[in-house]
């Protein structure tokens, strides 16, 4: 049996105190204790996604927020890399999606086009 859930998780906090040359390392290990903190497992694994948009802009620069989907396949927990932006632009950027495919102008093009 596989659950899956979708987390932000805020990587600012676990490199904030941290050197620069270190920030990184302190980052990925936050996000393993998140993620086994929140799923009561200690078997956690990151695809090479995460790992790479974490040390993507060097040891010093790690994102300030990531989006992962973390599956659960019997005692391993796997976390998928699904975004690094904020949630809020993700919301704005659904809502303007919305916006473009309900404007009145596509609306009558498509209406033509029948």
């Amino acid at each position: 049996m596989t659950d899956e859930k979708i987390y932000d998780i805020p990587l600012r906090k676990f490199y904030t105190e941290s050197a620069s040359k270190k920030k990184v390392p302190h980052a990925v290990k936050g996000v393993r204790e998140f993620i086994a903190k929140r799923t009561r497992s200690q078997n956690v694994l990151l695809s090479t996604d995460v790992n790479e948009l974490l040390w993507s802009r060097g040891i010093s620069h790690p994102p300030a927020k990531i989006r992962v989907k973390v599956r659960k396949d019997g005692e391993k927990v796997i976390a998928e890399l699904i975004s690094a932006t904020p949630v809020a632009e993700l919301k704005k950027e659904e809502t303007s999606k919305e916006a473009v495919v309900d404007s009145p102008e596509l609306k009558k093009q498509d209406e033509q086009k029948a």
